[in-house]
């Protein structure tokens, strides 16, 4: 007789008991359904049976029993020695994958680490060669030696007459705007420039030599060659090109680019770009004076820069394309110029000598029109008043002013020590001196001093106004440069 807990097939314990309709047997269901499917009939009777005539009998799990060899206490500690060394065993094989892997990767990590030193070596070398690349380009493309001979003495006719025409505009334009009181009344009075402070202030690592102003940028040179730009409260560029003292510095301007140079004792003009969007700026060419520069100024016309040299040349240089224009020799070999300053109208030069003396030249006439002599001590600084008609000059312990309508009458205005900056404001009423640690305002009319700002540590070496008097600029041997305002 069948058990129901056993097939009818194998004879085994069932797990998922089905019944028969046709025979009434029990089977379990997978094998009964292999039947059905390879013969079709029932393998007790040899009926036709189908998968629909079983019927599944809902019975609780049967718990197979313990096998033969874990039915006793020693085949138990046999059966758990056997697990227990294939634990061990399979520890064994994790730890070998585990040390294996961990060489793998000590191996990788190695190979990285030495990948990351030969790229970084690479990209060093890269950035040098490229450094190097673009020092050679620059000094192969924008280095120009000074021939001697050959500028022409005189400037070229069609500079003349660009010269001559824009100096009659300026002249007439002059001429409107100080017969009008509106003109000077949009210029601070001598008691709001008395109440000037020292409103921002930017530190340098060397000491200033001279300084100019365009708009919202302030440009300084330094005592060891070095070229600053500021604009808003930052520094915005710096270059250190030159190899000693810088003499000059002058913005200069014929498009839409902010552009400006830089001169040095060591005999170099400098022409810079700066992109005012990008706050990017280069050198774009190098004029190699040949002598130490010690004068340079910016003609009205924009783009020519008149210099002046130690030994007594008086050069023009077109700015936009680094050409010299002209090279007066008059005088070199028997006077040393120490500075240079162009007339309003853009037709006279005054230049500072050693000897005292100052020379009155005609850019036009190529000559000599007058030489002014008086002042005690090197001339180390010469400016024209924007009024047209009056020079002031500086020794180191003096100030002149001279009247260019009157050849021969000059007034001294101050006695001092020190004196470095020297700067008309652009409405031609005042008069500020830099002499040793203070800025002196004088009232060019009265000829007295009305005020003076003490704010700098040392020697006052620039001095510059910005636009409409707004602000006044100052730099120092102390490092400083002084923004002064309301």
């Amino acid at each position: 007789m069948q058990s129901w807990q056993t097939c009818a097939l194998s004879g085994e314990l069932i797990e998922t008991p089905v019944i028969s309709k046709v025979s009434g047997h029990i089977y379990e269901k997978r094998l009964i359904e292999k039947h059905i499917e390879s013969t079709g009939t029932c393998p007790i009777t040899g009926r036709p049976l189908n998968i629909e005539d079983l019927i599944e009998v809902k019975v609780s799990r049967v718990q197979k029993p313990r096998p033969v060899t874990a039915t006793s206490i020693p085949s138990l500690l046999s059966l758990l020695q056997n697990e227990w060394d294939a634990l061990l065993l399979e520890q064994f094989q994790l730890k070998q994958h585990l040390e294996q892997v961990r060489h793998e990767l000590t191996h990788a990590l190695y190979q990285h680490d030495a990948a990351c030193r030969v790229i970084a070596k690479l990209i060093k070398e890269r950035d040098q060669a490229r450094i190097e690349l673009a020092q050679l380009q620059h000094k192969l493309n924008h280095k120009i030696e000074v021939e001697a001979n050959n500028a022409p003495e005189k400037l070229p006719s069609n500079y003349i007459t660009e010269i001559e025409e824009n100096a009659i505009k300026l002249t007439n334009q002059r001429k409107i705007q100080r017969k009008q009181q509106s003109y000077f009344d949009q210029f601070p009075g001598s008691e709001i420039l008395s109440n000037y402070d020292v409103k921002q202030q930017y530190e340098q690592t060397q000491g200033g030599t001279s300084l100019d102003t365009q708009g919202n940028y302030v440009l300084v040179g330094g005592l060891a060659g070095q070229v600053l730009l500021y604009s808003h409260e930052k520094l915005v560029y710096q270059a250190q090109e030159h190899t000693q003292n810088i003499t000059s510095v002058n913005f200069f301007t014929y498009d839409e680019h902010l552009r400006f140079i830089s001169s040095s004792q060591d005999g170099n003009l400098k022409i810079y770009q700066f992109n005012s969007q990008t706050q990017e700026g280069q050198i774009i060419q190098t004029i190699n004076i040949g002598q130490n520069v010690t004068g340079v100024t910016i003609h009205p016309l924009g783009y020519i820069a008149i210099i002046v040299t130690n030994n007594g040349i008086l050069t023009y240089y077109n700015l936009k394309n680094g050409q010299q224009l002209s090279r007066v020799t008059d005088f070199e070999g028997q006077c040393q110029f120490t500075s240079v300053s162009v007339h309003p109208d853009g037709l006279l030069l005054a230049i500072g000598q050693t000897d005292s003396q100052i020379k009155i030249w005609s850019i036009v006439k190529n000559q000599l029109l007058a030489q002014l002599e008086g002042q005690d001590g090197a001339v180390t600084n010469v400016t024209f008043s924007e009024n047209g008609a009056n020079l002031a000059s500086s020794s180191s312990s003096e100030v002149y002013e001279w009247d260019l309508r009157r050849p021969g009458q000059f007034s001294k205005i101050y006695q001092g020590q020190k004196i470095g900056g020297l700067q008309y404001d652009p409405s031609g009423q005042y008069l500020a001196i830099g002499s040793n640690k203070t800025i002196h305002f004088f009232d060019v009319k009265k000829k007295q001093e009305f005020c003076k700002i003490e704010s700098h540590r040392d020697v006052v070496t620039g001095i510059k106004f910005g636009q409409l008097s707004k602000n006044i600029y100052s730099c120092s041997v102390d490092k400083l440069v002084n923004i002064y305002g309301n």
